[in-house]
């Protein structure tokens, strides 16, 4: 039987509303949780925010260096123990970092020159924030490694910045949460309180009763008080960024910023100019310190011969060209450092033109600094020594020995010169900050002009060394004591003034450097975190040698 026709298109039921206009039920947003703090941790995040308040109380850290010191101390002994509990502990190159920077900062304590004291203090906190990076293991690889210098900008410009609004969570959970907050409130009201009560307060002062009672009862100056509070609330984005540094450095957060594999990609992408470009660059250079040497070889040896060209003085000889040596040591360097950075390669293996450059190079530069070195010494053999002198010699030692760094680069393909110049140049450094450099200046020059060899001793350059030089000067005004009869206790001390009058005559070695004494004795005390151990010793000094000023 034949079956009915039935339709190709069936008809189907549809859905009273289209799928897409369904409702749905309303999605609430995923809530990120946060991460737990311990009590330690919230403790840690308070201390942060004391520590940047300590920061702004000791800068200037010239001014506060015993406050400087104490303040590296703090930080890296509280973070350390923080660290362990965490289960990070200080082992391998972060321990030795720590200890170079506690060790360098000592010399905030041991030498009275500025410059030292702020790259001192410099290094110390530099150091701290990658000690906290690599003690949480985010280094690009192991070891003291080529990539060092990505470590170092990673642990100061990308982990701590990360996290700087975690210190807020921390510093209110764990234990810690009912006690911060309430001392949150405390700190609100007294922000609150310091305008109205300021203003009221100076009001008020018209009466003298009530200004000598408010003397008596409240010893301070109004002045210090918006002085602490400016260094509070500056000490806070400081501690954030401490605490920051902690946070994504334990966390390992922004693993993918900076990594191993982009760095060493960035650096084979920019190794593209071919060996044959850079022999063309650096001849022209090669031949014209040939030529340089020839032409004034005569001239550049008398140094190393003790002798002035003629037609010469020493002043004149050493001066004549030294900063140009520096500059151009410098300057070959940078070149040094291009040529490595730069110049591609066939593999892995650096071409043996590009290393005959280099050596070529860096021995033409060695001849340069020892040069400059030369006439430095005979300068200091003719007018002593200055921090300024003794800081360029240091430089170019300095260079001296990353030149011959280079040439054995060159020679031993292992050897890393980057970390290992480096660690040259704190082990240097930190020589000269240790050595109380100023200390050793003044009795160099003190001691030249007692033996003779030196006919003047320059008594402002002394002063300028601070109280590093206040012994030496006392030595020195006894010794002219006993030869001249004279007693500096009895000493009456004349200002500047005194020797404007047509008739009185200048001042002799004598006046200079007694006036300086007593002016120093003048001084006021300043307070216990200005303490340093020239400042003790010129104490002691003066007051063996009966210098007092009522």
């Amino acid at each position: 039987m034949q079956q009915p026709y039935q339709s190709q298109f069936q008809f189907q039921p549809q859905p009273s509303e289209p799928p897409c206009f369904t409702e749905t039920p309303a999605s609430t947003p995923a809530t990120r949780e946060r991460r737990p703090y311990s009590t330690a941790e919230a403790v840690y995040a308070w201390l942060c925010f004391a520590a940047g308040y300590a920061y702004c109380r000791v800068f200037p850290v010239v001014w506060n260096p015993l406050g400087g010191f104490l303040f590296v101390v703090a930080l890296f002994l509280v973070t350390a123990v923080i660290l362990h509990r965490r289960g990070s502990r200080l082992r391998g190159l972060p321990l030795a970092a720590a200890l170079s920077a506690i060790a360098v900062s000592a010399s905030l304590l041991m030498c009275a020159d500025a410059m030292l004291h702020m790259v001192s203090y410099a290094y110390a906190l530099v150091v701290f924030f990658y000690v906290v990076y690599a003690a949480g293991g985010n280094t690009l690889q192991k070891g003291f490694s080529g990539l060092i210098a990505a470590d170092f900008f990673r642990a100061l410009f990308v982990l701590p910045l990360a996290s700087m609004g975690e210190i807020f969570f921390a510093a209110g959970s764990g234990r810690a949460k009912s006690g911060g907050k309430a001392f949150l409130k405390v700190l609100l009201g007294v922000a609150v309180t310091i305008v109205p009560t300021t203003v009221v307060c100076a009001l008020l002062s018209y009466d003298s009763g009530f200004r000598t009672l408010l003397g008596q009862i409240f010893d301070f100056n109004i002045g210090d008080i918006f002085s602490h509070v400016a260094s509070a609330l500056l000490g806070i984005p400081i501690g954030m960024y401490v605490f920051g540094a902690y946070v994504s450095a334990v966390d390992g957060k922004c693993k993918q910023a900076v990594s191993a594999e982009g760095c060493q990609n960035t650096w084979r992408a920019v190794k593209i100019v071919p060996t044959v470009t850079v022999t063309v660059a650096v001849l022209p250079l090669l031949v014209l310190y040939v030529i340089f040497f020839v032409s004034q070889w005569n001239y550049y040896i008398s140094g190393f011969m003790g002798e002035l060209p003629a037609m010469t003085v020493y002043s004149q000889y050493a001066r004549d060209g030294f900063f140009q040596l520096c500059t151009v040591s410098i300057i070959n360097f940078l070149m040094l450092a291009a040529i490595a950075l730069f110049t591609a390669r066939k593999g892995e293996k650096t071409s043996w033109i590009q290393r005959l450059l280099s050596v070529v190079l860096s021995v033409f530069t060695l001849v340069l600094i020892s040069t400059a070195v030369a006439k430095m010494v005979m300068y200091i053999d003719c007018y002593g020594l200055t921090p300024k002198r003794l800081q360029a010699s240091w430089l170019m030692v300095t260079l001296a020995v990353l030149f011959l760094l280079v040439i054995l680069q060159q020679f031993v393909r292992k050897l890393k010169l980057l970390p290992l110049g480096m660690c040259v140049c704190v082990i240097l450094y930190g020589a000269l900050a240790l050595s109380g450099a100023d200390t050793l200046i003044a009795r160099y020059n003190v001691d030249r002009y007692l033996n003779g060899t030196l006919k003047e001793v320059d008594i402002s350059a002394m002063e300028e060394l601070g109280d590093a030089a206040v012994p030496e000067l006392v030595r020195l005004v006894k010794h002219l004591d006993a030869q001249n009869g004279t007693d500096i206790s009895q000493y009456e001390p004349k200002t500047d003034e005194d020797y404007y009058d047509y008739d009185v005559a200048e001042p002799t070695l004598y006046e200079q450097a007694a006036n300086a004494l007593y002016r120093v004795a003048a001084e006021e005390d300043d307070s216990l975190f200005s303490f340093t151990i020239p400042r003790f010793r010129a104490k002691a000094a003066l007051k063996e040698a009966g210098i007092t000023v009522d």
